[in-house]
């Protein structure tokens, strides 16, 4: 069920069965001429519906905005860019709220850039942080990891857990580029009027698009974009299931 279509007893009952909350996050960017610019953070969203189809979950809306760098292009080419800090800020006081709501597992889905990235620091940070600072504000004294017992009581650590979306297990067949060979392989499998590849020869391709001969973004297809959706998504439910 997703988070903004709840009504508050439907909360306290996801939360009471211990649902996981997953959220999307990506970015704005540029994937050149033919997909959609918010293709990372709609891949997320895409694969989370699949796991709720399988076991029960709460999807939270998407981060959109995530940190970009401007790696490859500006506004003018769908680009956005965040103000560092001011993202930060913001993905700790949702995620302290996500705490709030009483979510123990949180997890946030990253489709951008790789973990050592600005977009998955941001929410590393602030969950590392916020793991510490909810003890003090649950009214535990300074010191209290001095006790043994009530450390483990006390932290909230593994609340929020950090991924990628491309889990270890799922690879192969599912694999990370940008915008080429699988990620618009991706989009065709599970959003294909986002995609446009006869675009491809109507404006001049970016580098990204033609990295590899072989397999490249005028060649790619919805099939290998449904293995690697099944691969993903096989990967997350076992892992929720585990936890």
């Amino acid at each position: 069920m997703h988070l903004k279509h709840m009504r508050p007893h439907h909360l306290r009952e996801a939360v009471e069965r211990g649902d996981p909350l997953l959220v999307p996050a990506g970015c704005i960017e540029t994937h050149g001429p033919h997909m959609a610019i918010g293709h990372d953070t709609i891949i997320v969203e895409e694969i989370c519906a699949r796991i709720a189809e399988r076991m029960s979950v709460v999807i939270s809306p998407p981060f959109d905005f995530g940190p970009t760098g401007y790696a490859l292009g500006g506004p003018a080419d769908g680009t956005i860019d965040p103000d560092y800090p001011s993202f930060g800020a913001y993905v700790k006081s949702i995620l302290r709220n996500f705490l709030e709501m009483g979510f123990k597992s949180t997890y946030v889905i990253i489709m951008h850039q790789g973990m050592e990235a600005p977009l998955a620091l941001a929410f590393k940070k602030a969950a590392a942080e916020l793991s510490f600072e909810q003890v003090l504000a649950d009214g535990h004294p300074r010191g209290w990891w001095a006790d043994a017992g009530l450390a483990r009581r006390a932290a909230r650590w593994g609340y929020i857990q950090v991924l990628p979306m491309i889990l270890p297990e799922a690879t192969p067949p599912a694999e990370g580029d940008h915008a080429g060979y699988n990620e618009t392989s991706f989009l065709l499998a599970a959003r294909p009027e986002l995609v446009d590849q006869r675009r491809l020869d109507i404006e001049p391709a970016p580098w990204y698009c033609q990295k590899n001969e072989e397999k490249n973004s005028w060649n790619a297809h919805a099939e290998h974009g449904r293995l690697m959706i099944d691969a993903v998504v096989d990967a997350w439910v076992a892992r929720l299931q585990r936890a």
